[in-house]
C-alpha cells in the first residue's frame, strides 16, 4: 500500500542495486526533489529499499524523513527485487507516442489516485516489451509505481506505467501538477540522474556459457546458424585455393557444432571452449576441455602460430573490459602475422533502435539497461548474466587497438561480422597476461581451470614470439 509520509530513517538499500550516482548528479536530483517535491514514490518491503535509492539519498541530502513509500503487499524474491529496482527507472522510458491523458484532474493537486477508467492513450504505443513488465509486476505486487500529469489531464512523465495500469486495469498514483508548471516539471524530470553500473555486481564467467546454441543440430532453428560462418569464415575458406589445408582454430566454440561440420569436410581446424557443457546440461564438461586445450598445445607446437582463428558470438558474451581485451589480445596471439581473423558480436545501433520501435504485441522481452561502457546486466537462475553490445566506431577501434587490418565488417540483423587480417603478434607480456586471465577462469566448482603455464610454454615453444 501507499503510505505517503513513511518515516525513511530506518530504509537501507538492497547491495545489488545496480545504478551509480556522482556526487554532481546527486546535487542535481536533490535540487529536483527541492524544487518539484518527490513525484515518484520509492518501494520498500519493510525497511529494505528495493526502488528509488538515489532519490533516497537526495531526500536525506535535503534533511528530509518521511516521503512517499510504497509497500510492497507480500514477500518477494531477489528476482522480482532485481525486477522493480530496473524498472523504477524503466517507468521513466516514455517512447513519445503514449498521447496518454487521464479525466477528472482539474482543481487537483500533489497524489492523487485515480481509477483506470479514467485513463486513456494510445495502447499500441512503441516500448512494449515495458509495458508488459510493469503490468507483470502490478498484477504480483499492486500499483507500486506512478506517474505525473498536469491538471487537464496530460500525462508528462512516466506515461508507460499509466497505460499498464490501464491496461490491467488498476488504480494509477497520479501526482499532478498546475498547467502552468509543465516546461519546468519536464526540464527536471527528462533528465537522467546517475548511470547503471555493474562493476560491483557478481561475476561468474562460466554461466555466461549457459546459452549456448545447438547451432547445426537436427531440429535447431534456422535462425541459431552462425552469421559469422555462414557469411565469412566458409566463404573464405571455400574460395581460398589451399583452403582445406590452412590451419584454423575457433576459441569459444561452444558446442563446437561449425568446427565439427567443417572437419567432416575436410577442413584443418581445431576447437576450444573453456566452458564446454555436456549435452543439453549445464555441467561443464572437464574432460572434453582438458582434451580440447591439449590439442591446441600440441598444434602450437608442432606447427606454431595458425593460419585463421575464429572468435564467434564470444564478444557480446564477456562480462568486463578487462575479459574482452583477454579475449581479443589471446585470439590476436593464435595467428600468424598475415593471417584471418573472424570474429562477431552484438550491435549496439540494433540493440537502440529495437528499444525505441519495439511496438506492442512483440513476444521478446528486452528490458536491457545499458551503462557507460555499453553492458546490460540480468539477474537468471540465481546468477547475473551480461551481454556487452558494439557500436561500429567501437568495432573498429576494437580493431586498430589489437593490430587488426578490417577486410570484411558485416551487419546483420542484430550482429556484426568481421573479417580482418593480423598485422603482428602480440607482446609476451601482453599475451602471457591475457593466457593467465583465460586459462586460470574459476570453475563452476570454485577451482581455476590451472591449464596457463601448459599454454604459455607451448606458444613460446617455436620461437615465433621471440626469447623471453
Amino acid at each position: 500500500m501507499l503510505e505517503l509520509n513513511y518515516d525513511i530513517t530506518n530504509l537501507h538499500g538492497a547491495k545489488y542495486n545496480p545504478r551509480h550516482i556522482d556526487d554532481t548528479d546527486l546535487q542535481l536530483l536533490a535540487e529536483s526533489i527541492r524544487t518539484l517535491g518527490l513525484v515518484k514514490p520509492l518501494i520498500a518491503r519493510g525497511n529494505l529499499l528495493v526502488a528509488g535509492h538515489q532519490r533516497t539519498k537526495a531526500l536525506r541530502v535535503n534533511g528530509v524523513t518521511t516521503a512517499a513509500v510504497y509497500q510492497l503487499p507480500r514477500e518477494t524474491n531477489i528476482y522480482d527485487e532485481i525486477r522493480f529496482n530496473q524498472l523504477h527507472n524503466g517507468t521513466d522510458m516514455d517512447s513519445g507516442d503514449e498521447d496518454c491523458w487521464i479525466d477528472g484532474l482539474s482543481g487537483k493537486s500533489g497524489f492523487v489516485i485515480v481509477d483506470a477508467c479514467q485513463i486513456t492513450g494510445n495502447m499500441r504505443a512503441r516500448m512494449a516489451y515495458i509495458r508488459r513488465e510493469i503490468s507483470e509486476m502490478i498484477m504480483k505486487y499492486g500499483p507500486w509505481g506512478g506517474c505525473v500529469a498536469t491538471e487537464s489531464g496530460e500525462v508528462i512523465h512516466c506515461a508507460q506505467y499509466a497505460l499498464a495500469s490501464k491496461g490491467t486495469k488498476s488504480p494509477l498514483t497520479v501526482f499532478v501538477i498546475p498547467n502552468s508548471e509543465k516546461a519546468r516539471y519536464k526540464k527536471y524530470l527528462d533528465r537522467q540522474y546517475g548511470v547503471f553500473s555493474y562493476g560491483h555486481l557478481e561475476k561468474k564467467t562460466y554461466v555466461q556459457t549457459y546459452a549456448q546454441m545447438m547451432r547445426l543440430r537436427e531440429g535447431s532453428r534456422k535462425d541459431n546458424r552462425s552469421k559469422l560462418y555462414e557469411t565469412l569464415v566458409m566463404p573464405y575458406l571455400s574460395n581460398h585455393a589451399n583452403g582445406k589445408k590452412l590451419r584454423g582454430i575457433d576459441f569459444g566454440s561452444g558446442q563446437g557444432d561449425y568446427a565439427n561440420f567443417l572437419r567432416g569436410k575436410g577442413f584443418n581446424i581445431l576447437d576450444l571452449e573453456l566452458f564446454r557443457r555436456r549435452g543439453a546440461g549445464n555441467v561443464i564438461d572437464r574432460r572434453s576441455v582438458h582434451r580440447m586445450i591439449d590439442a591446441m598445445c600440441l598444434s602450437l607446437r608442432n606447427h606454431g602460430l595458425f593460419d585463421y582463428v575464429v572468435c564467434d558470438s564470444v564478444l557480446n558474451s564477456v562480462d568486463s573490459l578487462e575479459a574482452e581485451r583477454s579475449v581479443m589480445t589471446f585470439i590476436k596471439g593464435l595467428c600468424k602475422p598475415g593471417g584471418q581473423v573472424f570474429f562477431s558480436g552484438r550491435r549496439l545501433e540494433f540493440e537502440q533502435a529495437s528499444l525505441r520501435l519495439m511496438k506492442a504485441g512483440s513476444k521478446k522481452s528486452k528490458v536491457y539497461f545499458l551503462d557507460q561502457d555499453n553492458f546490460t546486466a540480468k539477474y537468471r537462475k540465481g546468477n547475473w548474466f551480461y551481454q556487452h553490445f558494439h557500436s561500429a566506431a567501437d568495432v573498429k577501434l576494437l580493431a586498430k587497438n589489437h593490430a587488426l587490418k578490417i577486410v570484411h565488417h558485416a551487419n546483420t540483423g542484430s550482429s556484426f561480422q568481421v573479417q580482418a587480417t593480423s598485422e603482428q603478434v602480440p607482446s609476451r607480456e601482453s599475451l602471457s597476461q591475457a593466457i593467465r586471465y583465460e586459462f586460470e577462469l574459476i570453475l563452476p566448482d570454485g577451482e581455476p581451470l590451472g591449464r596457463s603455464p601448459d599454454v604459455i610454454e607451448a606458444f613460446w615453444s617455436r620461437g615465433e614470439y621471440g626469447k623471453a
